[in-house]
């Protein structure tokens, strides 16, 4: 009987605890030049540089498709909602979100996109897309200024750099390292990017040919 309980409380504890994400800070960002290099997404923020490798994350690969796909031909806006990072293991996420103009695709390409997960309306019905693009990096990128100087966004994007580590239910161990702790480990690797091999994705930029 005492191990039929101990059984039925096993499960509930293994079924009964989950994982939750607790805010540490947030600040806010702005990125002021976002672009793709060796197959690469890059954002320079006023707070951090930031890299999302496509070898790393399917997802990002996609993102990358996207951004030299057709349907690019009716960009309108880019927002970034919020970039995360997890304290715990310095990994990076963002969520973008891009508006294309429905003026400048057909119907049949906008019924296309509308049948894709992720896709939602603007205020004035647009197509509105979300890509969550996962496993980045903060790093420092060593012609920081040169990059700025040639590709900089024209509107910078405004958001927000959200710090949190997962918490467990029912875990009673000890907290995982201080964000303190953890951030002489954040930044990866110094990174030299050749302007020749810049691609900047939005239209609401001026070219590096100028």
């Amino acid at each position: 009987m005492k191990k039929f309980i101990s059984l039925v409380i096993s499960i509930l504890f293994v079924f009964g605890c989950t994982t939750n994400k607790k805010e540490i800070s947030k600040q806010t960002e702005v990125i002021q030049a976002f672009f793709i290099a060796n197959n690469n997404i890059y954002a320079v923020g006023n707070l951090n540089s930031y890299q999302f490798s496509s070898s790393k994350s399917e997802d990002v690969q996609n993102f990358i498709n996207f951004l030299n796909s057709k349907d690019m031909k009716a960009f309108k806006e880019a927002r970034i909602d919020r970039i995360e990072k997890n304290s715990e293991d310095n990994k990076i996420k963002a969520f973008v979100f891009i508006e294309l103009d429905s003026k400048k695709l057909t119907k049949k390409e906008i019924e296309s996109l509308f049948d894709k997960r992720d896709v939602y309306k603007s205020s004035q019905g647009n197509p509105d897309l979300l890509f969550g693009i996962s496993h980045g990096e903060l790093v420092k990128l060593q012609n920081k200024d040169e990059i700025l100087i040639k590709g900089r966004l024209s509107k910078p994007l405004k958001t927000n750099f959200i710090e949190y580590k997962n918490t467990r239910g029912f875990d009673k161990g000890p907290d995982a390292p201080s964000p303190e702790l953890l951030a002489a480990f954040s930044i990866g690797a110094i990174v030299m990017i050749p302007l020749a091999i810049i691609t900047l994705p939005f239209q609401a930029i001026d070219s590096l040919s100028k």
